[in-house]
């Protein structure tokens, strides 16, 4: 089968261009023919939240084309000619952001125009925008109805798109785990190489910065054992989409402000590794969630993880010997999880292992791509 995927891709940072490299080569490994049309511009620096959109060094394996200009409408036709030349079995349409809805919506549209027989499927990461407003949830519907299918990540995802359009197939799917980054190193090299003690425990809140991802509640709930005789220390990896001012207020009103320790930058694929190693805890403090990227992070390094019952988080936790799930906006019962995870038995490798399976490429592929 020929698969075409247009979206972003490496050399684009972040979860979503290493999702969609991931995926084109389980896709490939299952022996379909996978191929990438990625953005030309993603976003106009005026409206980028973060510092730079590209990351060094990373290239993909599968894109033909750099084809599409979110703002420029002529590139829209253009990249549908492209992909309509190709002749693909399916189109494969990632969404998870409605300011690239429109551009997206013109390419499928005049793809199933110049290639009749063609499948569209949406991959949706979310049913929405995070805090999405109604503008964008309106821009969201218009891709919606252009599209044969959809496959999601979470049972959540799925009920929230059947409510708003009830005769969609849905293939509700998983977030699987990455196996791009670098191997563990031990304890000490890790904390050396951030500048971190060696002996405190260390909760680990990882990845973007935004208010959804709920890391006020966090820093409270860390501010609370800190009040005790919890030997215990925060680090916050990650590049703020928002003011920090109203954390750092949170952490210098705190007991212990020197435990906090911060790297408020966007976290490059190869350092990602140096964090997860020396962490004792991973938390997801999420108000709001779809899936996480970060949870497949933690799960494939095989990190205990605190996380808030919300959206399809529950989904990758209920059972999972590494999960522990508590109340959200929550600061009493964030931090009686976090102390309880942090004094819990290990589980067995073989366990975890046995678990994380059922969220592997492979089984995503097969999943999405039935024989």
């Amino acid at each position: 089968m020929k698969i075409a995927v247009v979206s972003v891709f490496p050399p684009y940072r972040g979860g979503i261009a290493q999702f969609n490299e991931a995926m084109a080569d389980a896709f490939t490994a299952e022996g379909h023919e996978c191929i990438g049309f990625n953005f030309s511009r993603q976003y106009p620096g005026i409206l980028f939240p973060g510092t730079k959109q590209y990351e060094e060094g990373q290239v993909s394996r599968f894109v033909h084309a750099t084809a599409i200009d979110s703002i420029n409408p002529l590139s829209w036709r253009h990249c549908a000619k492209a992909v309509a030349k190709e002749q693909p079995d399916i189109v494969v349409i990632p969404f998870w952001t409605a300011f690239l809805a429109p551009a997206l919506a013109s390419v499928v549209r005049q793809v199933k125009t110049l290639h009749r027989s063609v499948r569209i499927v949406g991959l949706f990461h979310n049913a929405n925008s995070h805090d999405a407003r109604p503008w964008e949830k309106m821009l969201t519907q218009r891709l919606l109805q252009h599209i044969d299918e959809a496959w999601t990540l979470s049972e959540d995802v799925s009920k929230q798109l059947t409510a708003r359009r009830n005769d969609l197939r849905i293939t509700t799917a998983f977030h699987p785990l990455y196996r791009h980054f670098r191997p563990l190193l031990s304890r000490s090299e890790s904390r050396n190489r951030l500048g971190l003690p060696e002996a405190p425990k260390m909760v680990l809140f990882f990845g973007l910065i935004r208010p959804y991802k709920g890391l006020e509640w966090l820093l409270k709930a860390g501010s609370e054992l800190l009040k005790t005789d919890e030997n215990i220390c925060f680090c916050i990896a990650g590049e703020p989409y928002s003011a920090w001012e109203s954390y750092q207020r949170i952490i210098d009103s705190s007991p212990s402000p020197e435990r906090f320790h911060t790297h408020l930058h966007f976290i490059p694929q190869d350092e990602v590794h140096v964090f997860f190693s020396a962490a004792d805890l991973v938390c997801l403090p999420y108000s709001s969630a779809s899936q996480s990227g970060v949870t497949a992070i933690a799960m494939h390094y095989h990190k205990p993880v605190v996380a808030t019952d919300v959206g399809g988080l529950k989904e990758y936790f209920e059972g999972n010997p590494i999960g522990h799930i508590c109340a959200p906006k929550d600061v009493s019962s964030l931090t009686a999880a976090i102390q309880n995870a942090l004094i819990a038995q290990t589980a067995d490798t073989e366990i975890i292992d046995a678990w994380n399976e059922k969220f592997s490429w492979a089984a995503f592929a097969q999943k999405c791509l039935p024989a």
